[in-house]
């Protein structure tokens, strides 16, 4: 008999999730720096494996998050434990939410950053508890284009590679908003790009 259970379904791996700015110089609690001493099996992006590397004990298992995520997912579902790194708040649009949704009887535990709309209105002094957040990361433009209609006053927005800030500037142009101002951050946190 074929068994086509979910990866989710045949394991119920515990997920740590950290999150991390683009920093090459982290500063962690305690608690966090004996999670991740006492870790033996660690996932993340590339970019977060370059920022991590020195942090890692020795001997430990790395699995990349890459697309097709079903396999990783699969990798997840042999273990007991991942200690997982993503950027900023894993619980605001990051992964910490994906897992949630792929692994839902997992243990989840969460120890979040700053995410990168806050590190923005950090770095450029603006007040941000008004800030109607809104996702374009492979996502379609309708939110964009609901805040804009409900004449919101300032709009934090995640892009992507084909929803960037030139774009959103085009596209909010062409449909008449002309009425904001448009600070734009990038690799907030990261020495090498300030």
């Amino acid at each position: 008999m074929h068994n086509n259970l979910n990866p989710a379904e045949m394991c119920k791996p515990k997920f740590i999730v950290i999150g991390i700015s683009d920093s090459h110089v982290q500063y962690f609690s305690q608690e966090i720096q004996q999670v991740v001493s006492q870790g033996r099996v660690f996932s993340g992006g590339k970019r977060h494996h370059e920022i991590m590397l020195p942090h890692l004990p020795e001997g430990c298992c790395w699995i990349d998050i890459t697309v097709p995520l079903e396999a990783v997912y699969a990798q997840y579902a042999n273990q007991q434990e991942v200690i997982v790194f993503a950027s900023g708040d894993p619980l605001f649009y990051g992964f910490a939410t994906t897992l949630k949704r792929q692994f839902p009887k997992s243990e989840l535990k969460v120890y979040p950053t700053f995410n990168s709309l806050q590190s923005l209105a950090h770095k450029a002094c603006l007040p941000y508890h008004n800030m109607t957040a809104v996702s374009l990361t492979g996502r379609p433009w309708k939110n964009l284009d609901a805040a804009l209609i409900e004449g919101r006053q300032q709009i934090g927005v995640l892009t992507d590679k084909t929803k960037t800030p030139d774009a959103i500037a085009q596209r909010m142009l062409q449909y008449g908003y002309t009425g904001y101002v448009m600070t734009v951050g990038e690799r907030l946190g990261n020495e090498a790009h300030e």
